[in-house]
């Protein structure tokens, strides 16, 4: 994780100031949960104020959505909203037909005291950074 002013270098080599006032984490290992309900999402990052998820539907932006994870040890779920989605990369699925997937930024409404305390113990501070 970076800290606020630190830089970070993008996947095309392109060396930038890091602006996020807290850092993201990735997960160890995929790291997979539903919005919407129903929707798959892949978490890609995530901090105590949002996260990065790819999707294979189009989420619209300022849209309220429910976020949550399944763990072996409970579920974390949160409320939250989208705050950009743009079609991100073509995903050859089984039977090779091209599916397009999403990359979105969920900004979390509000994070409860237990939930952010879970969140830190399951995720954050067992990713990578």
């Amino acid at each position: 994780m970076s800290p606020r002013g630190a830089e970070r270098t993008t996947t095309q080599g392109t060396v930038i100031a890091e602006r996020r006032a807290v850092p993201r984490a990735r997960p160890n290992q995929p790291l997979f949960g539903q919005v919407k309900t129903t929707v798959r999402a892949w978490i890609l990052d995530i901090s105590s104020r949002g996260a990065q998820i790819e999707v294979a539907a189009g989420l619209q932006p300022r849209e309220s959505c429910d976020l949550r994870i399944p763990f072996n040890e409970g579920e974390f779920a949160v409320r939250a909203t989208v705050r950009r989605c743009r079609a991100s990369v073509l995903d050859v699925g089984e039977n090779d037909e091209g599916a397009l997937l999403y990359r979105a930024g969920l900004e979390f409404d509000e994070l409860d005291p237990e939930s952010l305390a879970w969140l830190s113990s399951n995720v954050l501070f067992q990713a990578d950074n």
